[in-house]
């Protein structure tokens, strides 16, 4: 049994690397760059709109637009690395509060940022299960950071650490 609970503990500990790994790499982080840069205006504009909508249905796209089809295509890249993760936390391949102490404030902001257009594709697509693998980790997400707004061990004496250049933040910061 105790080779066993090793055994376990080593492979979540690959899997967690691996996780890391992929998220970490360069083209991933282009790819998130580019989505988090753009996807908002983007989504304001109703001719991206019209391309998502036809692309959801499987339809040619009103407009071949180059910039469009990247967009789209790390929004691709992006909905499926979490939907992935998803999976796998959601059938205990990863063990999920090791999961979510690592990554569930990242997989929050991903998703709201992402959901205008999950929404949009799952209406046009028919299709609500598109992202839901994505959409679980961003509930179970929020939920384990309201039981869990500190997971420093209670009662371990904190460093004392000061910021030497105070902020003042932009309002936009603060609504974030």
């Amino acid at each position: 049994m105790v080779q066993l609970r090793h055994l376990r503990a080593g492979n979540q500990i690959n899997a967690m690397l691996a996780i890391g790994e992929e998220l970490s790499a360069r083209h991933f982080i282009e790819t998130w760059r580019l989505v988090r840069n753009k996807l908002e205006d983007a989504m304001k504009d109703p001719g991206f709109r019209d391309y998502l909508i036809a692309m959801a249905g499987s339809k040619r796209p009103p407009d071949e637009n180059a910039a469009y089809a990247e967009l789209r295509g790390a929004m691709v890249q992006v909905g499926n690395a979490y939907e992935e993760l998803g999976i796998l936390v959601k059938r205990g391949i990863v063990d999920k509060d090791m999961f979510l102490d690592r990554y569930s404030w990242v997989i929050i902001g991903r998703f709201k940022l992402m959901a205008a257009c999950i929404a949009l594709s799952r209406e046009a697509s028919g299709q609500n299960a598109l992202y839901e693998n994505f959409e679980y980790l961003a509930v179970i997400s929020e939920d384990w950071l309201k039981a869990n707004s500190s997971t420093y061990p209670a009662g371990l004496r904190r460093m004392n650490i000061m910021n030497p250049w105070p902020i003042a933040l932009a309002p936009a910061y603060r609504q974030q």
